[in-house]
């Protein structure tokens, strides 16, 4: 999985743990889905008819590292979902602050 954002397994566990709009579901065998809804106040600002918005992280579990491999978004203007390109796609850069 090289060429996938990643993350190590424990450092994301433990933002979870002090971000409390995140949560993190295993799927079967090492299959996983990082939820999140923005609830910073600058993102409040730019939700869709004032109404939340679901974002859905899909990857895998390997060798203590998850690695994603999509970004779907659920909003009141409907979903899209982004196949992850490589291990610096712009969608993930955020991880690099964990």
């Amino acid at each position: 999985m090289i060429d996938k954002p990643w993350v190590e397994e424990e450092k994301l566990k433990d933002f979870i743990i002090q971000n409390r709009s995140y949560h993190l579901q295993e799927k079967e065998g090492d299959k996983i889905e990082l939820v999140f809804y923005p609830e910073l106040p600058e993102a409040q600002a730019h939700l869709p008819n004032g109404q939340p918005v679901e974002h859905i992280m899909k990857g895998i579990k390997e060798e203590g590292k998850i690695y994603f491999l999509s970004f779907k978004t659920i909003s009141s203007f409907g979903e899209t979902e982004t196949e992850l390109e490589g291990e610096d796609d712009p969608i993930m850069l955020w991880l690099q602050f964990i």
